[in-house]
């Protein structure tokens, strides 16, 4: 026998190895995977012959085959098995969207989705059912494949009304009866419509034309797919373990007496059957309560809750997470975007929060859930919102700044609370509530945590040195936090690969020997490719990487290409075609609005001058031969609601004649980083909800958020990465990091609609100019183009190797100080390093601090003051928190450097730790060895440097703060003096005043007043030319919103910490009281924010009471007339009271409550005699009442009406039937 199973499995991996290696096809595999694309897209595809189709059919039942032998001989998780099922997959998907007809009886996407999902492919299996039309008993088979429980026993119900005899009690009885007198047959065709996607009814009985044991097959299937979808929802595995005994039982009877298409068919719903059960959340997840049994019911609930939402049965990473959260309490999940670590970091805060027992008296627990930027910080907080409801717990999004909002009650609950920040307001709290905030700490979670990694280069020592670098705040505060509680549950969510990722995770576990979780998973398909273009020439594509691999065809040396089929661009003026880059731009365009009409969302990510790409595409539209577009119309009527609210928020801070508002009316949404917070908000709704298929964004747009993008076409990879000494601008190509994370949007597991993403880098493959001088010139950059892909392609399989070499932010601010230590000032030894650590001021060493300078000794002084920075917060977050005695000291810096991103980088050296001590015994025993100063320092957020010559400007801020008293009275010409005095203090600020890049920008320093006017809506200020509107817009961004208003929460913060106690807990209450300022310094961050002038317009705005400024000063009348009403005295602090204005929403009208219906309603029996005390049933409405069917399709009870809302979708609730001493009755358990 062992003989036997050699042979078989050396057969198989012969085919095996020929047909079905990962990322490489035979030729013929390329032209159907070709085709199929071509298909999808709806352009004009290769010539094919059915015999093609016929043969690769073959090969594909083939690999099913061979697949089944490496079960048998290897276990049922064979890699070899998962690789034949995977193309066995690819090859029936290819087919499927081809529309070639290889099947008589099952679709081929049945069986490419069977086939997915015994790869490990879920998503791959629910997108190719995704547009599937088969309806019927094949469309429970197609939803059941697809995971989708809640559709299976919607079209489960439709059946038994259908056949509403066999619901009886011996409804299957005659069948089977039947069944005896017949010896074969076919099931009823699977490809009739679906009465869910709007079939009519036939008029005529339906007439079985198939066998009664056929029938019989299709009746029983349908009953075990109803006790599996029910029994899987409800993590039932009783009832789960029957259904597939049933099953098993019934592919056995199809092994004998079916057709072949029909037995391959059960048995890969089988095999996935029983791979769902085994994966089921409810399974899964159980060990997490064995010690903490009383919160079963919590974990069911969230199950189940999983399970309404399509993502119950878990992926093969999220298992490989699950199980570290159950054996530990610190890992890094590292999978590539889109395969499932958000449901990990969810599982995380149930573990830790809910089913955790909490202590007596003890506070609530408290999860801080770490972002990059506020669109992720708003995305996140929306989603945990929606899936924790009705469970006992506070989501709560802080997005930015150094102070805190409106409704940060979150700060003394009692209830389990997930905080969502940036680093940046992380860091704020920890100033602000520190102690609270620890207490409290249960769980960390850190989303996009290879946003620590840095490239270890001269740039990024610059940029260190600047004070401009996130990543070493990422890396002081989680190191920090693990210093004060070593023990916390943590969780690093990241996308790196290969060499990259072991030392995140043995930062996060803290051990040398962490593996990290999940390498090598991927849920989809996502392509790399160039678009080439050619003058006058139809677009071209070469496929290049598939999963970050190279995809090529077997025994050719070349890349997978594909022939669009498109118009050619009409030919541009020559302005155009003398600018290689504008020529690309817009033939990138032309691409993506002749692709959309298929059905794509495309995005065209732009890397530099978001402002000059889009005015030159909307001018793009008015060229000759362009005409020809059709016009953007919204498709219902909600997408115009959502239209016309993007577009009266776009007028209202673009202008009516700028390109935003040009391109949006051509259905092109647009993002951009200095775009204002509330557009950019509307934009990304508008992409969100397909509302426009084409984007033009920068890299900002999908920073961690998670948008539907099919495609996404970069013109170009070059960016400018700084300015030099000269003032010329420095390109480079964007950092591979950014490029995966662009290229992981594409094509995203249940957000896409094609079958892969696909992200393409335009290449131009000849000149576009005509003119003889302008021909080198294009050579040359073309050459570029060129250039940059290759870098990029050899990057990305770089970073894949395990010896990659990892540098971290405190590792290269170390070694850009020892550097220039010994390059300039001819420091030679250890000795000398550490003698120079322990004594010198950062003034000492540059002249020109804190502007960014880029004299070598000036990077050094500001290198020196950003390392103190990372060490008073440490010290002084220990010294609060713990007390640290001066003989403990060396002994917390040790403490501070084990925890350190630094100390598991392989960039590393020796020297490093020590320098680190030496330099953090100087900081608190010579430099500054006034704990008060340094507490104050710390307090303030900026570097010691940065933040002394701060405090020289601060009490002058405040001092004009406190003359504002009176700013709800004042005339907005009175209000905008504020602003004028507060920025003019800040504008020279060395560290913290405004900034530029370059001539042009340092020009807008000058006349910032006039930029401030027209964003605060200064009455009679002028708006910018288009052509200077993101100028403008970067400014306010960057030193109106950030700096400037950074530097009045630096001061508000003196003010506070001045008044407070340790412990004292910020509110609104108190706000005034301890801070010792009127409500305009609560207020100042927020009309920068806002753009406005009244504080009511930016309450209005940030509630989401108003949609424009406009409209929030219309209403403001509504409020003042309140204030009347409430027959008070009006002070000035009033008309702008925070308080206020949350007692005025409250008193608005709220919408009519609708009334609670009943959960319960009685019932009687009817086909079952009563004899168990629950039955878990389903609904079937019928003109009589409700039947109550078993899972299984038997009646067992009849109500007149349904417990719970009658007019939503029955199939997503849970019914019980409850028979005891009250009586019959239904009662709505989910």
């Amino acid at each position: 026998m062992a003989e036997l199973d050699e042979e078989r499995r050396a057969l198989a991996e012969n085919f095996r190895s020929g047909h079905a290696i990962e990322n490489a096809l035979t030729a013929q595999q390329a032209r159907l995977f070709v085709r199929s694309i071509q298909n999808s897209w709806g352009v004009q595809p290769l010539t094919w012959t059915q015999r093609q189709s016929l043969e690769l059919f073959s090969d594909a039942r083939r690999l099913l085959h061979a697949a089944g032998i490496f079960e048998d001989t290897d276990g049922p998780d064979s890699e070899a098995a998962a690789s034949c099922y995977r193309r066995a997959g690819e090859l029936l998907e290819w087919l499927s969207r081809s529309h070639d007809e290889v099947t008589l009886e099952v679709p081929t996407e049945v069986l490419a989705a069977g086939a997915y999902q015994l790869a490990g492919l879920p998503a791959m299996a629910t997108g190719i059912l995704r547009r599937s039309q088969v309806g019927g008993a094949g469309g429970i088979i197609v939803a059941f494949l697809s995971c989708d429980f809640d559709s299976v026993l919607r079209r489960i119900a439709v059946f038994w009304q259908e056949n509403f005899e066999l619901t009886r009690r011996d409804g299957s009885a005659h069948l089977l009866d039947a069944a005896e007198d017949s010896a074969g047959g076919s099931l009823p065709p699977m490809s009739e419509p679906s009465k869910e996607s709007g079939a009519e009814e036939q008029d005529t009985p339906r007439e079985v034309s198939f066998s009664p044991l056929a029938w019989y097959l299709v009746v029983e299937t349908i009953r075990s797919l109803g006790l599996l979808a029910e029994g899987l929802r409800r993590g039932e595995q009783t009832r789960t373990g029957i259904a597939l005994e049933k099953l098993k039982a019934l592919a056995d009877i199809a092994t004998r007496w079916a057709n072949d298409e029909t037995w391959v068919m059960l048995r890969l719903v089988l095999a996935a059957a029983e791979r769902f059960v085994r994966n089921s959340l409810h399974r899964r997840a159980a060990a997490l309560v064995e010690d903490t049994p009383t919160a079963a019911n919590q974990l069911r609930r969230f199950a189940r809750e999983q399970f309404g939402r399509g993502r119950g049965v878990l992926w093969a990473s999220q298992i490989k997470g699950l199980e570290r959260l159950t054996d530990g309490n610190a890992f890094a999940l590292c999978t590539p975007t889109g395969s499932g670590k958000t449901m990990v970091a969810n599982l995380a805060l149930v573990k830790e929060l809910l089913l955790t027992p909490p202590e007596p008296g003890a506070p609530g627990r408290l999860a801080l859930y770490l972002v990059p930027s506020r669109a992720l910080a708003g995305e996140v907080e929306a989603k945990l919102s929606s899936e924790f409801r009705g469970e006992n717990i506070v989501i709560t999004g802080l997005y930015g700044g150094t102070d805190w909002g409106i409704t940060d009650n979150w700060l003394t609950t009692e209830t389990p609370t997930v905080l969502i920040a940036t680093v940046e307001k992380a860091e704020a709290l920890m100033r602000y509530v520190g102690r609270l905030l620890i207490d409290r700490l249960a769980l960390l979670i850190i989303d996009e945590a290879h946003q620590v990694l840095v490239a270890g280069t001269p740039k990024t020592m610059r940029d260190l040195a600047a004070h401009g670098d996130r990543s070493i705040r990422l890396e002081s505060l989680v190191s920090r936090i693990l210093v004060l509680k070593p023990n916390i549950a943590r969780i690093a969510l990241t996308a790196v690969a290969g060499g990259a990722a072991p030392p995140v995770s043995r930062w996060i576990e803290g051990n040398d020997a962490a593996v990290p979780v999940g390498l090598g998973y991927r849920s989809s398909r996502q392509l790399v490719g160039v678009l080439e273009c050619r003058p006058k020439q139809s677009p071209f594509i070469t496929l290049e990487l598939n999963n970050g691999q190279p995809l090529y065809v077997r025994g050719r040396d070349a890349p997978v290409f594909l022939a669009l089929g498109l118009p050619p661009m009409p030919d541009p003026p020559a302005g155009v075609k003398n600018s290689l880059h504008h020529y690309v731009q817009i033939h990138a365009l032309w691409t993506a609005l002749h692709l959309a009409s298929s059905g794509r969302r495309i995005l065209v990510s732009v890397t530099q001058g978001p402002d000059r790409v889009m005015r030159r595409y909307a001018e793009a539209f008015d060229l000759a031969g362009w005409s020809t577009i059709a016009p953007f119309t919204p498709k219902t009527e909600n997408a115009r609601r959502l239209f016309d609210e993007a577009r009266a928020a776009c007028v209202d801070y673009c202008g009516e004649g700028s390109s935003e508002v040009r391109l949006l009316d051509r259905g092109i949404a647009s993002s951009h980083g200095q775009m204002p917070q509330r557009l950019r908000r509307l934009m990304v709704e508008l992409i969100d909800k397909q509302v426009c298929p084409i984007t033009v964004a920068t890299a900002t747009l999908t920073e961690g958020v998670n948008l539907p993008f099919d495609l996404i076409i970069l013109p170009s990879l070059e960016r400018i990465v700084e300015f030099g000494t000269n003032g010329a601008p420095v390109t480079d190509i964007i950092p591979t990091s950014e490029f995966r994370n662009l290229a992981g949007r594409a094509g995203r597991p249940g957000a896409a609609e094609a079958m892969e993403g696909l992200t393409l880098v335009c290449v131009p493959m000849s000149n576009s100019a005509t003119a003889a001088s302008k021909q080198d010139e294009q050579r040359r950059q073309r050459d570029a183009f060129v250039a940059n892909l290759n870098r990029m392609l050899h990057l990305m399989a770089l970073e894949e190797s395990a010896d990659l070499v990892v540098y971290a932010p405190l590792q290269t601010l170390l070694a850009s100080i020892w550097t220039k230590l010994r390059d300039h000032l001819g420091l030679r030894t250890v000795a000398d390093l550490h003698n120079f650590l322990e004594q010198t001021m950062p003034e000492e060493v540059g002249t020109d601090l804190g502007v960014g300078s880029p004299a070598l000794l000036d990077m050094l002084g500001d290198s020196l003051d950003e390392l103190d920075g990372v060490i008073i917060a440490a010290v002084d977050e220990i010294e609060k928190l713990e007390g640290l005695a001066p003989a403990s000291l060396e002994a917390a810096l040790s403490r501070v450097w084990k925890r350190t991103f630094t100390r598991y980088s392989t960039a590393v050296e020796g020297w490093m730790e020590a320098a680190f001590i030496k330099r953090g015994q100087a900081v608190v025993e010579r430099l500054y060895p006034d704990p008060f100063q340094r507490r104050t320092l710390y307090q303030i957020g900026f570097t010691p440097y940065v933040g002394r010559q701060f405090q020289q400007v601060s009490p002058q801020i405040n001092a004009v703060l406190k003359e504002a008293a009176d700013y709800g009275r004042r005339t907005p010409e009175a209000r905008f003096t504020i602003f004028w005095q507060i920025g003019e203090l800040v504008r020279t600020g060395r560290g913290f005043g405004f900034t530029s890049r370059g001539a042009t920008e340092a020009a807008l320093i000058g006349r910032w007043h006039e930029i401030a006017g027209w964003w605060l809506q200064r009455e009679g200020a002028p708006p910018p030319p288009p052509v200077e509107l993101r100028r403008w817009q970067g400014f306010v961004a960057n030193n109106l919103e950030f700096r400037l208003g950074v530097a009045v929460g630096a001061a508000v913060a003196e003010a506070w910490n001045a008044g407070a106690d340790e412990l004292e807990v910020p509110s609104l209450d108190t706000w005034r009281a301890t801070s010792g300022l009127p409500w305009i310094g609560f207020w100042f961050r927020e009309l920068l924010r806002w753009g406005t002038l009244d504080p009511f317009v930016a309450f209005s705005l940030a509630q989401g009471i108003v949609g424009t400024r406009d409209e929030g000063a219309a209403r403001r009348v509504d409020y003042d007339l309140w204030l009347v009403q409430r027959g008070k005295p009006i002070s000035d602090e009033d008309l702008i009271d925070p308080q206020l204005f949350l007692e005025w929403y409250r008193s608005l009208p709220k919408p009519d409550q609708v009334a609670v219906p009943p959960r319960t309603v009685g019932a009687s029996f009817t086909e079952v005699e009563g004899k168990l005390s629950r039955y878990a049933v389903r609904p079937l409405p019928t003109p009589d009442g409700i039947i109550w069917l078993d899972p299984a399709g038997f009646q067992i009870a009849r109500s007149a009406s349904v417990p719970g809302e009658s007019d939503i979708d029955l199939s997503r609730r849970d019914y019980e039937l409850v028979n005891d001493g009250s009586g019959v009755r239904i009662v709505r358990t989910y």
